[in-house]
């Protein structure tokens, strides 16, 4: 269809759910308990996959531990990183804080870059040369989309970007967003995580091994990143541009447990963009309270690219071709 929505001019409010606030209440409550188990499964499982793959290091067979412990390492640490960036996960702030740190060194993307960036992402989702988390441009850069599969470019800018503010110093981007300076302990942060990837790379040169470098730092990032690519990918291409409805930018999927464990239940993104400060665990209930006032969920990835690719492809010549979601009847929404 092309493009006929509402520009980002027009409407000054994003539209919102009518939805009781005496059903919203206990979603928004947050605890520990929860979000620590999972934390737990999680690196435990990364620490099992990683022993597996050291017991088997020297045959073939290390690849497929070490794919899965890849995938845990890439895609698993940028759902939480994402989460407990919002500061939803936890009920502790000091846990938040913690987690999103650690994770945010998997993904090689320093926290104080992504706190900025994601909240204007919220803000202007999907709103053309003012969303700095758009995926893809339209029209479509289909070179960055194949290379992304494997994190490559996120991977190169994020160790540049670390080397520089290790130095003390500003990126082009940095300046280009209003930084002149940059935040008390960025500079110090940064050279720890040289410091750790470097001592890495002196553990493999001392070792002889690729091991090292293959656990920790960039080379698992982009080894495991091709399911994060696609969750990426997911979430909004493909659909409406310069709309102020969330429901008409934003996919929810349905997923199985696995995958909604690694994903930290993203995939209902379109409940967590209409209401971010409710923690991940509590979105199932949400999706239930306002899925008829939404369009239907797609049943898993391969009907989401099925629609999307042709879209990607047409969008080549004609960009104002997007995916139209249907609104229910039902819809009871306000600006």
């Amino acid at each position: 269809m092309t493009q006929n929505a509402q520009t980002y001019g027009k409407n000054k409010r994003w539209v919102r759910l009518k939805v009781d606030p005496a059903d919203l209440r206990p979603l928004m409550k947050r605890e520990d308990t929860r979000p620590f188990r999972d934390m737990f499964i999680w690196l435990a499982l990364m620490g099992g996959f990683a022993c597996l793959t050291c017991l088997l290091w020297g045959s073939w067979y290390a690849v497929i531990p070490l794919y899965v412990y890849s995938v845990l390492y890439s895609t698993g640490s940028q759902s939480r990183e994402h989460e407990t960036g919002h500061g939803t996960a936890f009920k502790t702030k000091a846990l938040n804080k913690f987690f999103f740190e650690l994770t945010s060194f998997m993904v090689l993307r320093e926290s104080f870059l992504r706190t900025k960036s994601h909240d204007k992402h919220h803000l202007h989702t999907i709103i053309t040369a003012r969303d700095p988390e758009i995926v893809t441009p339209v029209p479509p850069d289909y070179r960055a989309l194949l290379i992304n599969l494997f994190m490559v470019d996120r991977c190169t800018r994020g160790l540049k970007d670390t080397t520089i503010h290790a130095l003390n110093l500003l990126t082009k981007k940095d300046r280009q967003s209003g930084r002149t300076a940059l935040p008390v302990g960025a500079a110090r942060k940064a050279r720890l995580w040289i410091f750790i990837l470097a001592g890495t790379v002196a553990s493999s040169l001392y070792l002889s091994s690729w091991l090292p470098v293959l656990l920790i730092g960039p080379l698992p990032t982009m080894f495991g990143g091709s399911l994060r690519h696609l969750f990426a990918l997911s979430q909004h291409v493909g659909l409406a541009q310069n709309v102020r409805d969330y429901r008409l930018n934003t996919r929810t999927i349905y997923l199985g447990p696995v995958l909604g464990f690694l994903y930290m239940n993203m995939q209902y993104h379109l409940e967590h963009h209409l209401y971010p400060n409710i923690p991940y665990y509590h979105l199932p209930a949400l999706h239930e309270l306002i899925k008829d006032q939404c369009p239907p969920a797609y049943n898993g990835l391969w009907p989401v690219f099925t629609e999307m690719l042709p879209v990607l492809w047409r969008q080549r010549k004609d960009p104002n071709y997007y995916i139209k979601r249907i609104l229910p009847n039902s819809a009871n929404a306000s600006a």
